[in-house]
């Protein structure tokens, strides 16, 4: 399943302060573009240097 989702250059796909686990979304929606504006606030970065949606792949963990 293609899904969107934040990315970090140094995190990855793990959010800090984020107990849930990793956050993916269908679409790249408004939901997922203020998470990503969220985040960039908090850390004092922009989608260049820091926080970005894109797009991978979900896979059932075997």
């Amino acid at each position: 399943m293609i899904v969107w989702a934040p990315w970090h250059p140094r995190h990855g796909y793990e959010i800090p302060h984020c107990f849930e686990g990793p956050i993916a979304f269908a679409d790249l929606d408004s939901r997922l573009l203020n998470t990503i504006k969220e985040l960039n606030a908090d850390a004092g970065t922009n989608n260049r240097n820091g926080w970005r949606a894109v797009k991978t792949v979900l896979v059932r963990a075997p």
